[in-house]
């Protein structure tokens, strides 16, 4: 914040990274947040700053990545001139009546306008500058297209004289503004995009000498934050010829139609334009970006959206596209977070064209208060990005600050706070470690799906120009999402330039280098290029299956030969699909050449509850399943399940092993056989949170599939390795709770409970087994010792016959911290029987949980359902139990009186803080309901049994 800080607190926070096993950090300046002390961004002293950190950072073996601008995340600076600043087009308009000249000023009043809450409206100034002059005949609520007449060539100054044909006119000036938003450079001209990267990248290059390529291995930029004017468009200067010699036509006479209905030809002028500033976008400001990366050694990471471009063709040309949008954020959207969104299109556009690394922009936002998060939630969200398809975390965030404790008005607020002033902090490397094996295994090979979802961006294009930003969000997906996901089916978005330029159709598959797509899903698609409605025909015709859902395309896109190009798409969609004669009943199949085609209403839209069926009975889903099975598929009647909410799964492949992540995204456990559509390959477990390798030895082989049992407690993940090698001996199934090998003519089986347990092997032996002498699950009870000693808390002691929250008692309701538990408790003999295993489980715990039995350290619990072997520690009779339990630095922040002010040994140097964020830091203080604090068990010893059951042949 206003790099604020000194080399020794760099190397201090460096080191703290390091040890929590941080792999590398991304410099960005932010706002200052103290009256004195900082440093100015670009200045000799922050490029030492810079230095010192890269040093630490290379010392450590840690990567170093620099926003592209600032301070702030928006590109530019007050080095930009004013020329190269970012500019929008705006309108303004005047209704005339005809039959008289007008002689008079060109309208600079906006009016009233629809806010996109950015930037707002006003009128034009002395300095901006007049681009087109239009006018055009009303009729009812529109411009009639024919009358719309080019006056740009009439004015002086900004006086006009025009004798006004019959009628009601409306005229119209078009205006080139500045936006004034923090010095932004023009992204839609590439002089000014090469003239800023040469300044800001030349002054990084030469300060940083050899290590700018090596340690410094990227720039960023960060989502398209560039303001636009309420009711304007980004434009620049000199886009109107440029626009002439890409479409073809000059648009001055048609730029009405941005902004006003002039008939048939509105959403083709609007597509028009909107794929013109796509490719100016895409040459203007990515390409160079990219280029003097490429040409410097260094990669780009952008997160490709919030811009006119296409997001898919962005993401593909970026070295390392990036993503963000946190599952759960923000308390409103689901941990199964299933929204075609952002994500969705960035992975497509990396699995398109070849770009194996996806960086994530992880957990901003996951609540709008950035001290509640708990490791829980933070891997629960990981869970989320890592099934979406990220595989390299930027956390979100480590505000480099002077200060130790917390700063909740002078730090960033939409981080998280995954850094020292965290009360779990210590215990960070629990999920970093986790994140990181995930990251490794979901970079090897290349993603698998069977569907392609069309984007529906060229129909995006015919409807609006203004606010770029909304044209992912406002396309209304439905339920889409969810039910691919929950069904087992993964897949991706797929442009218009994969279709027409990338894709070969081979039969029934759309092959895009190694990816291979058996559906296409047109979703409720309007208008499409014709010449990608062709490609869709040819795979069609040579053997593809394609559903077009709620609606056939009838429409082509663009101005050019409109008409034909219109009459010609809805003849092939006549020609390739039926409409649905019931509500209820998707069309047959209509054969197409050697494919097959459907029209399948309701699927998106289901605000009819009787369209929500189950996904057993879905029409839809059945659909699908008739021509490719799941690739993560759950037999719904078996496992008596209406519906899956949130065990899902990513799959990748290697030329010897397949790679499945699996993730129980929601709260409760699950416990069913699942399909994998491998065979022929023996599986293995992989524990991400550990990093143990098991061969598992219960599943059944099929012709195209494998099942197996997937047990998982709520929010656990883990992964199934398929890989190559000689088939070895294993159970199909058995009524065990665990089958942990086969070999040496016994099975090795764990049971629970008493009774029988029956196995089944691959060679079809069947084998019973009674199980007896497993003890009653051991509930550990009586008074705990309770000690808590944390920052702005007296030392407490107390005792408790019961557990209950901290947050129950107002004593304890606002200590954020470690509080140390310990109770005394005598185990029979019973339970250390020959081969019983003993695993204690805490119950519910708040929120991190390190535990020690005798002396001896056996873990630490930080997800909900994970136990912990004490088989060696435990002893009979008397027992010691002690549980360290940290909880979140919620429940201290809500129970601030006032702001904490900046501490007195740093006032010399950094002053006071500055009051910009203290409105919204006040906004926490308070803050209610807090989350369960401490240990509320109830705290058992659960008892296994190992049995070597014996095969017979």
């Amino acid at each position: 914040m206003g790099n604020a800080i000194t080399k020794e607190e760099l190397t201090w926070q460096l080191a703290q990274m390091h040890e929590q096993g941080i792999g590398g950090v991304e410099q960005i300046t932010m706002q200052e947040v103290y009256e004195k002390g900082n440093v100015p961004y670009l200045s000799a002293e922050y490029f030492d700053l810079v230095r010192h950190a890269i040093q630490e950072a290379k010392a450590r073996g840690m990567e170093f990545s620099l926003n592209f601008g600032g301070p702030g995340w928006v590109i530019g600076g007050a080095w930009v001139p004013p020329e190269d600043r970012s500019q929008n087009l705006i309108p303004t308009a005047l209704q005339l009546a005809g039959g008289q000249r007008f002689s008079g000023s060109l309208p600079t009043k906006v009016g009233t306008v629809p806010s996109t809450g950015q930037m707002p409206a006003r009128d034009v100034a002395d300095n901006d500058r007049l681009v087109a002059v239009v006018a055009g005949r009303v009729t009812g609520q529109r411009l009639e297209e024919t009358s719309l007449v080019d006056l740009t060539d009439q004015v002086e100054g900004r006086q006009l004289n025009w004798d006004v044909p019959d009628g009601t006119w409306q005229l119209m000036a078009f205006w080139l503004q500045y936006t004034g938003q923090q010095y932004a450079v023009d992204h839609v001209n590439k002089a000014a995009m090469q003239r800023y990267c040469s300044y800001l990248g030349n002054r990084f290059r030469d300060a940083l000498g050899a290590d700018f390529g090596t340690t410094v291995e990227s720039l960023f930029c960060d989502s398209f934050e560039v303001a636009l004017i309420d009711n304007g468009i980004y434009w620049s200067d000199g886009l109107l010829a440029e626009f002439q010699t890409r479409q073809g036509y000059d648009l001055r006479r048609f730029l009405p139609a941005v902004w006003w209905d002039v008939g048939a030809i509105t959403p083709k002028i609007r597509y028009d334009v909107n794929e013109f500033l796509s490719a100016v976008g895409l040459e203007a400001f990515f390409k160079t970006f990219l280029d003097w990366c490429d040409s410097n050694g260094v990669r780009g990471r952008i997160q490709p959206y919030g811009f006119p471009t296409d997001i898919i063709q962005g993401a593909g040309l970026t070295h390392l596209p990036e993503m963000e949008i946190t599952p759960g954020e923000k308390d409103a959207v689901p941990w199964f977070d299933t929204r075609i969104g952002p994500k969705q299109y960035v992975a497509s556009g990396a699995h398109l064209y070849g770009r194996n690394v996806v960086t994530v922009e992880a957990y901003t936002y996951l609540h709008w208060e950035p001290c509640r998060a708990t490791l829980e939630e933070l891997k629960i969200a990981s869970d989320g990005f890592l099934r979406a398809g990220a595989n390299k975390f930027y956390n979100h965030g480590f505000t480099c600050s002077p200060e130790r404790d917390f700063a909740l008005s002078r730090r960033f607020g939409a981080e998280m706070v995954i850094s020292p002033p965290n009360v779990w902090w210590h215990y960070y490397r629990l999920l970093s470690d986790y994140v990181a094996r995930c990251c490794y295994l979901l970079q090897q090979g290349d993603f698998v799906a069977d569907i392609a979802v069309y984007s529906p961006l060229a129909n995006q294009w015919t409807r609006d120009v203004r606010n770029a930003r909304k044209w992912t969000r406002s396309f209304d997906w439905g339920a889409l999402g969810e039910l691919l996901l929950a069904n087992g089916y993964d897949f991706d978005l797929l442009n218009d330039d994969v279709l027409q330029n990338h894709a070969k159709i081979d039969g029934g598959v759309i092959r895009v280098r190694s990816l291979e797509y058996r559906v296409l899903l047109l979703p409720n698609i309007e208008s499409l290029p014709l010449e990608t409605l062709l490609r869709i025909e040819q795979y069609a015709r040579d053997g593809g299956v394609v559903v077009a859902l709620e609606r056939v395309p009838e429409y082509a896109v663009g101005r050019a030969d409109y008409q034909r190009k219109d009459a010609a798409v809805r003849a092939i969609a006549a020609k390739m699909f039926d409409t649905p004669v019931w509500r209820r009943n998707p069309t047959a199949p209509r054969d197409y050449g050697q494919g097959k085609t459907y029209h399948i209403q309701y699927v998106i839209d289901r605000s009819d509850v009787l369209e929500r069926h189950s996904s057993a009975l879905d029409p839809f889903l059945n659909t699908l399943r008739r021509h490719v099975r799941p690739d993560f598929g759950i037999d719904f009647v078996r496992a008596e399940l209406r519906a899956n909410g949130g065990l899902s799964f990513t799959h990748r492949r290697l030329p010897d092993r397949d790679i499945y992540f699996v993730t129980n995204i929601q709260d409760r456990a699950v416990d069913m056989p699942v399909a994998f559509r491998v065979s022929g390959r023996p599986p293995s477990r992989w524990d991400p949170y550990c990093g143990r390798v098991t061969p598992l030895a219960e599943y059944q082989q099929e012709t195209d599939v494998t099942w197996l049992p997937v047990r998982l407690a709520p929010y656990e993940s883990t992964f199934v390795v398929f890989g190559d090698g000689p088939a070895r001996p294993h159970v199909t199934s058995s009524t065990w709770a665990e089958i942990r090998r086969v070999e040496q003519g016994t099975v090795e089986a764990i049971a629970r409970d008493n009774g029988t347990h029956w196995v089944t092997l691959d060679h079809g032996a069947e084998t019973q087994v009674a199980v007896t002498g497993i003890p009653a699950v051991y509930e550990i009870a009586g008074q705990w010792q309770l000690t808590l000693v944390g920052r702005d808390f007296p030392p407490l002691v107390t005792s408790l016959a019961r557990l209950v929250s901290w947050t129950d008692n107002a004593r304890t309701k606002h200590f954020s911290g470690t509080g140390v538990y310990t109770i005394d408790f005598d185990l029979p003999d019973s339970y250390f029987a020959d081969q019983l295993q003993l695993y204690l489980s805490l119950g519910v715990v708040g929120n991190v949980a390190e535990v020690e039995l005798n002396g001896q350290s056996i873990g630490t619990c930080w997800m909900r359902g994970q136990q912990l072997a004490i088989t060696a520690a435990a002893r009979t009779g008397s027992n010691t139990l002690t549980v360290r339990v940290t909880n979140t630095l919620i429940n201290r922040v809500a129970g601030f009186k006032e702001l904490p002010p900046v501490p007195d040994h740093l006032v010399p140097r950094y002053g006071r803080g500055l009051p910009r964020n203290r409105s919204e830091a006040r906004g926490v203080i308070c803050f209610e309901p807090l989350p369960n604090s401490g240990l509320l068990g109830p705290v058992v010893i659960r008892p296994t049994k190992r049995v070597l059951v014996p095969i017979e042949r």
